[in-house]
């Protein structure tokens, strides 16, 4: 049963082992000469001693020279869906277009370890290929991620858990929309919509409050410039409180502001008119974040809630299966 599965889709492994071979010599090339310069600039040391002279500086430069670089990683959030779409829907709705399932199950297997085997196999695959891209952007992207943080969106998509966790959810809507759906195109166009309609929800609304975030209140005029600190914490929202605890609104912070600057372009930063007015009316700085500390326990909970999906998608497809062969 393992040697049929093989043969059945040896060509797309090949195809994706390739691609990640293609992938891989430039990143490691560029990737070996960035963490060579990340420590021989003293950007490291500046990492870890941010007081160092000439730090902010240096910081700047290097990461004028490879942010750009390092964030087009965001494109990796496109390769699970591309394993649902491509590898996934075919994967039991070509068997149902073309027939050829009638074949499979008058053999000498069960029906369910037919389907197990055959899910288990091309599963572990896609998750392989999966956490081997996710180790090698992580990599590369590490001298970034220690003076940015791992919490701003493209080094949380890249890690390793949320990648393969992902990944293996967008291959199991694939099965399930073939199982359910039999045909091959339509099953693929379902992946995409499904994936879309889950996934976005979860970067734009749902990941910020995965944990309680944290909340920190400033008062106006404490803003003083400390110089460069590695800025690793994300921060989710933010604004102006008033002494009761009311968080203002947009429209009521708009308001001040005209009132402050009578139309004026606004100036923000310690000493400023919009600081005075906040300190003589009771106002403050709120903001609600979460920091760098909470990048594992935020991956695996959401990791979690996508695996979770990939387990309920897969049983629901050896469910259909079944019913309807039987």
């Amino acid at each position: 049963m393992w040697w049929v599965t093989w043969r059945q889709h040896r060509a797309e492994l090949l195809v994706a082992v390739l691609l990640l071979a293609c992938v891989a010599v430039p990143l490691l090339i560029t990737g070996t000469a960035m963490h060579a310069e990340y420590t021989a600039d003293g950007i490291a040391a500046c990492v870890a001693n941010p007081d160092g002279a000439g730090c902010g500086q240096l910081v700047s430069q290097f990461l004028d020279r490879h942010t750009e670089w390092g964030n087009r990683f965001i494109w990796a959030s496109v390769l699970p869906v591309l394993a649902g779409v491509f590898i996934g829907a075919p994967l039991l709705a070509r068997e149902f277009e073309q027939g050829t399932w009638r074949l499979a199950f008058t053999q000498s297997v069960t029906r369910t370890r037919w389907l197990v085997t055959r899910l288990a196999a091309v599963g572990a695959g896609v998750a392989a290929l999966a956490l081997a891209c996710s180790v090698l952007f992580t990599w590369w992207r590490a001298p970034l991620d220690a003076i940015g943080g791992r919490m701003r969106t493209t080094a949380f998509v890249i890690a390793s858990p949320s990648l393969v966790a992902v990944t293996l959810f967008a291959f199991a809507t694939g099965v399930f929309a073939g199982a359910l759906l039999r045909r091959t195109i339509a099953a693929m166009g379902a992946t995409l919509a499904v994936y879309l309609a889950v996934r976005l929800p979860m970067e734009e609304a749902v990941r910020p409050y995965l944990l309680s975030p944290l909340v920190r209140i400033t008062e106006p005029g404490v803003t003083a410039d400390t110089g460069w600190r590695p800025d690793t914490e994300w921060i989710v929202a933010d604004g102006w409180v008033d002494a009761t605890g009311h968080r203002l609104s947009t429209r009521e912070e708009s308001a001040i502001v005209r009132e402050v600057y009578g139309g004026h372009e606004a100036v923000y930063g310690a000493g400023t008119p919009i600081e005075r007015y906040l300190a003589e009316h009771g106002l403050r700085h709120y903001a609600e974040y979460h920091p760098g500390s909470s990048f594992l326990t935020m991956q695996l909970v959401e990791s979690a809630v996508f695996v979770g999906l990939a387990a309920a998608l897969l049983a629901g497809a050896v469910w259909l299966v079944r019913r309807r062969t039987a």
